[in-house]
């Protein structure tokens, strides 16, 4: 399931006025693949933070365990050492 071009400018608009939205906001606009990632990593306590929309390969669910991120792609693929910059 992908997100439509509407979606993808919601997911942008909220990254880029840095409005935060509650994990189960954020869990509903994970494709079915990563959401069964995201729960996988739950198990080991990372927590879904937010999603970041990748022109070249959609958008990627990023989760976060104290100081250590994870991302999903879109396919369900877990990265437990993404090469990804967070902003403060």
């Amino acid at each position: 399931m992908k997100l439509t071009k509407d979606e993808l400018q919601q997911l942008e608009d909220y990254e880029r006025r840095r409005i935060a939205l509650n994990q189960s906001e954020w869990w509903e606009r994970l494709s079915m693949d990563q959401k069964f990632g995201v729960y996988q990593l739950q198990k080991f306590g990372y927590d879904l933070a937010f999603i970041r929309n990748n022109a070249e390969v959609g958008p990627i669910a990023v989760v976060r365990r104290g100081h250590e991120f994870a991302t999903v792609n879109s396919e369900g693929d877990v990265d437990l050492s993404p090469d990804i910059v967070i902003r403060d």
